[in-house]
């Protein structure tokens, strides 16, 4: 049973979305310093558990003019904007994705924290944090009281031809017009400081994931509460050429690559390969 617990400030991380290729490097230099509404996002991320808050990657400096990525070695390119109301960009080659984040309209522009994230704080109920990681980045928001929104709305934009779908296990993908799958997010979770489970769930309409955190009811949440799904890189070698690229992206040898090519290919499929528990593959059409 639950107990009653002291109110203060909730974390509800959001998204961790991975697309098919990705390795950072670094971009401009940015200000490290933040106000109290900054050091709380701080606090709330610094009380996470051990594994919860992704390891930062690249330079965590938002940039100015959404000209400069925060992450690019030719791979993956993310940009951290300076202001929240850009929203957050992602390109692999031709395929690009753009996140807009809850309640931008409201927040202060981008500061980075000493733990590596970029803080977006509002004045209202919650905040953003946004980490780039090892092949995307992770999204999380603050909510600081009993009064903030359950839902929180993240609008993608992609290319043409492609669907944002709901998956059978609670999570949603990003797939091409052949049922490719480019981008994961794996199913959403949240706990509070005590490591209780807090309900939370997506709900995919059109091009917008919509994580709801279903805090406001709970009379013994111990606050913050955090929820965010691990970040996912998932990437189908159809061509020999991808070897290489997948081989550095998911960093594993070269060998494990080509050996699953020679696998799948021997019965007429394609190798899948993930970063999910650490290193997943199987053969898939």
């Amino acid at each position: 049973m639950r107990t009653n617990r002291t109110v203060g400030i909730i974390i509800a991380g959001a998204l961790a979305a991975t697309m098919v290729t990705a390795t950072p490097a670094l971009a401009e230099e940015g200000t490290s310093s933040y106000g109290e509404e900054d050091q709380a996002v701080a606090s709330a991320l610094g009380n996470l558990g051990e594994g919860l808050l992704q390891h930062p990657v690249g330079s965590q400096s938002p940039a100015q003019d959404n000209a400069n990525p925060v992450m690019s070695d030719g791979y993956l390119d993310v940009i951290i904007p300076a202001n929240a109301r850009d929203g957050v960009s992602m390109t692999v080659g031709e395929f690009s994705l753009g996140i807009s984040l809850p309640n931008a309209a409201t927040s202060a522009p981008a500061s980075t924290l000493e733990n590596g994230a970029v803080a977006f704080a509002s004045g209202g109920e919650s905040s953003n944090a946004v980490v780039p990681t090892e092949g995307g980045v992770q999204l999380l928001s603050v909510i600081e009281n009993k009064l903030a929104s359950e839902s929180y709305a993240y609008g993608l934009s992609i290319p043409a031809g492609h669907r944002l779908v709901a998956t059978d296990e609670g999570g949603a993908q990003i797939i091409d017009a052949q049922g490719v799958t480019k981008v994961v997010f794996e199913p959403a979770w949240a706990r509070d400081a005590n490591g209780e489970a807090v309900p939370t769930h997506y709900i995919v309409e059109g091009t917008t994931l919509t994580q709801i955190v279903k805090h406001q009811e709970l009379s013994d949440v111990a606050y913050p509460v955090v929820a965010d799904p691990l970040p996912l890189v998932v990437i189908v070698v159809t061509t020999i050429a991808m070897i290489v690229v997948a081989a550095a992206v998911l960093g594993v040898a070269t060998w494990i690559v080509v050996s699953w090519w020679n696998t799948c290919r021997a019965m007429g499929k394609y190798p899948e390969l993930s970063t999910k528990n650490g290193f997943t593959a199987r053969c898939v059409r």
